[in-house]
Parts: C-alpha cells; structure tokens; sequence
C-alpha cells in the first residue's frame, strides 16, 4: 500500500487535515462502513510513528478485516471508498475558503427550491460580501459578472420593459477577459523565452487595440498586465524607448496597486518585471542590476515574495547576487541571516551555506567560504558546478595546490556522471583541464603557449580569470 495514491496524498497531510478528515470519516452523512473507518484510523495511527513495512496489504488488511482470509480485490474496494472520502474532504476545504462560491451554490440552491425571497436576500448578502474583499483581480470581476447575470435572470419575467443593468454586467466580463487573456500573453512571453515555443493567442491583437484606444486603461488588473506585456514586446521588437515607457509605468502601478491581487498573482507580476530586467542585463545594460534589486527588496518588505511563508531558494540566490553586485555587503549579510529561516527546511542548510559562501568569496574571504563549500550537497546541477567552481577558485587563490588536485580529479568524474549538461560539460571540463596545465606549469614559454590555448578556445568556464593568473 506504502505506492498508492491514497498514501501518497494522505503523506502531505497536516495534522489539521487528520484531524477534520477523521470527522468526515466517522460521519455517517460521508461513510457508513466500518471498515472503511478501521482503515483510516490504521493510516492516521501508522502514517505517523511506523515505517513502510507497516503499510504492507497483508498487515493493513489484517487489521481492518480481522481473521479473514487476505482478500486483495476486498482491500482495493475499501481503500477506494477511503479514497473517495479524501477526495470529497479536499473540495471542502477548497468550498469552504472560496466564500463567494459557497454563497453562490447556497442561493442558487435556495432558487432551486423556489425560496425567491431567500435568493434575493442571500445574493445581495453575496454581492455585499465581494464588494468587502480586498482584491480587484479577474477573478473579481469574472464573480460581479456571473453574480450580475443571475440576478438579472431571476428579475427579467417581471421587467419585459424597462432597462436592465446589463451594461455594467457586460463591463465586468470585458474587465475578466482582458485581464485573463494578458496574463495569459505574460505567461507565454515568459515560457516561450525559455523553452523556445511559439503559441498563436486569437483576439490577442483586438485586446490590445481596444486598450491602446483608452478603454479599460485605468483598471489595475488590466493595466498592470498590459504594461507588463507591452515592455517585453517593444524590448523583442528593439524600441526601447516605449519599452522602458512601459517598463515605470509598470513599477508605478505595482507600488500603488499591489495590495489588490492575491499573493501569488502579485509574485508572477513581479517576476514578470524582474525578468525584463534580466533580458536588460542580458543585454549589457548594468543599471538593470539597481532595478532588478529594489524590485526583489520591495517584494520583500511587503511579502509578496514569500510563498505560503518561505522564500524559494532562487529569489534567496537571486537577491543575494544582485546586492553583491551592487556591493551593498552590510545589506546583503543581514539579509542572509534575517531571511535563512524562511528558506523551506528540506532546502534551508545548503541554500544559507551556498549563499554565503559566495558573499565571502566575492569579498575574497576564501577561508570562509571554503569552509562552508566543503558541507554543500546539492541536488541542482547548476548549483553543484557553481559552488564546485568557488572551491577551486578558492584552494587556487591560497595555494593549496594538492587539495586543488583532489578536487580537479573528483570535479571531472561529477561532470562525467551527469547526463544533461549541455554546453556546460564542455566549459567546464576545459576549465578544469587549463587548471591542471597552470598549475603543473612554470616555463615561460610553455605559458606563453597555454595562453595562447585559452584565447582560442570558446567553451571555457572562466576564461579571464585563468588568463589573469598566468
């Protein structure tokens, strides 16, 4: 049982999920077997102190069944109505955080039976609730427009003649498509960067015309997605004047309208932004370093950062690389110790021992950041040959010349070993073969000809360094 998919989910369960999905189990609204609760309270007793072999079929359905004789087909079917229970648990959960959408089903089931009284009152108690929320996001407006056409069918049979308020309703859901369909446009100029896919979005061109005629300009959640969009495609196209029209005008809105998106629309924007400043520092143009910087220092300060708590490891890279960068040292070492502990624990060691490292070793501090190095065990690639990068550099700055040569011999077999490296295996593996030549090299001439060597060689990981040394 320790593979299937009910272990699976119930293995990411807090101990708030045990606890109310326990009740939903012993509810005999939800479950009226026995066996299927005799299951749920072996999993919620095993799942928490036993290891695997507790999970074996033979012993669950010991346990659940008894003396009878082991039935596996019989143990599918309960563990499948357990399996169900789960299900239906996680959509209550999802129901009862999304209030709208319950005081939805709740006055359409009241129309449902009739109750018109019911519905009018509860769905103006609906409208009162979306208006008190505090975010204006697509989904915002996508709600006051479904919200606005139930309540205009329930009241057309009595209004055949008169006006109807479908002209605000109309309003909402141009607002909801626009928004939608830009961060849509956002999200594929972000991915199509990467991966190299190009998507065809219809009416992409008559939303763009109908903002640039004035319409819907002033709402943030079009807006903020149509400047975003905008200065990444004037960037593409090579106008960089109206790029970086759209590129402050963005960060303008972001710091006047932040609060008014969920947490993890308002990260994407300000990804969005921090990567048109990393296409800017692609590019050559340093002054993105200060821009990319306070974008990361103001989604810091107001937490729009951090996901459920934690701050992933690349915006704790990222931050760190940029202040170095821009030699705020004092800044950049409170910053790695205030924000270490809301690193994720599964990361939270090597992440503050990478970081720093490097925040010593950019300081030439090499001692330090070799003591940290050393402890370093990661799992990301890129990460690994950065930070074995650091120790060579640094066991070749102090001269310890025969830890280097350990450390050259086990970096090639890492390199070797991995499969998907792409150029990098070449850059580094010839980095580490002109380490060796250096190193091992004291006649003039014989540096005269390595030099030589390095200049006509492309892939090569740290290129003017090895020059600078010889």
């Amino acid at each position: 049982m320790q593979k299937s998919n009910l272990v699976h989910i119930l293995k990411q369960f807090s101990r708030r999920d045990w606890r109310e999905l326990g009740k939903m189990v012993r509810s005999s609204y939800f479950n009226q077997r026995e066996d299927v609760v005799r299951l749920f309270s072996y999993l919620e007793q095993k799942m928490k102190t036993a290891g695997s072999r507790e999970l074996e079929r033979e012993k669950v359905f010991r346990f659940v069944f008894k003396k009878e004789t082991f039935d596996q087909q019989k143990l599918r079917y309960t563990t499948s109505f357990l399996f169900n229970i789960v299900k239906r648990y996680l959509i209550q959960v999802e129901l009862e955080a999304d209030k709208i959408q319950a005081q939805q089903y709740l006055y359409r089931g009241m129309r449902k039976k009739g109750l018109e009284v019911f519905f009018t009152k509860e769905l103006s108690n609906t409208t009162a609730l979306l208006e008190k929320g505090r975010y204006r996001d697509s989904h915002f407006y996508l709600k006051n427009y479904q919200l606005g056409m139930d309540d205009a069918i329930s009241k057309m049979p009595q209004r055949r003649i008169g006006a109807m308020n479908f002209q605000s309703i109309g309003d909402f859901l141009n607002i909801s498509y626009l928004s939608s369909m830009l961060r849509l446009s956002c999200n594929i100029q972000s991915h199509g960067t990467i991966s190299g896919q190009v998507y065809d979005v219809n009416l992409l061109k008559e939303v763009l015309s109908l903002i640039q005629s004035g319409q819907y300009i002033d709402i943030p959640a079009v807006a903020l997605y149509y400047r975003c969009y905008q200065a990444i495609e004037f960037l593409k196209n090579g106008d960089l004047h109206h790029s970086e029209l759209n590129f402050n005008e963005l960060k303008m809105l972001i710091n006047r309208h932040w609060k008014l998106f969920p947490p993890s629309e308002i990260r994407d924007i300000y990804l969005f932004t921090i990567n048109y400043c990393i296409k800017r520092l692609n590019a050559g143009d340093k002054e993105y370093i200060r821009e990319a910087f306070e974008l990361f220092r103001s989604g810091l300060e107001n937490e729009t950062l951090l996901e459920e708590g934690f701050i992933s490891s690349f915006t704790y890279k990222n931050i760190t690389r940029l202040g170095v960068a821009l030699k705020e040292h004092q800044w950049v070492e409170q910053f790695l110790e205030n924000y270490k502990n809301y690193l994720h624990p599964r990361i939270k060691d090597n992440a503050w021992r990478y970081n720093l490292a490097f925040f010593f070793f950019q300081q030439e501090k090499y001692k330090s950041a070799m003591q940290l190095l050393v402890l370093v065990e990661f799992k990301d690639t890129l990460n690994n040959l950065d930070a074995r990068r650091m120790l060579l550099k640094s066991y070749f700055e102090l001269g310890e010349y025969d830890a280097l040569d350990s450390l050259l011999d086990s970096f090639s077999r890492y390199i070797n070993r991995q499969k998907e490296l792409g150029y990098h295996k070449d850059n580094y593996l010839n980095l580490i073969r002109f380490v060796k030549k250096v190193i091992h090299t004291n006649e003039k001439e014989k540096l005269k000809e390595l030099k030589a060597d390095i200049l006509n060689t492309s892939a090569l990981a740290e290129k003017e360094w090895l020059l600078e040394k010889i």
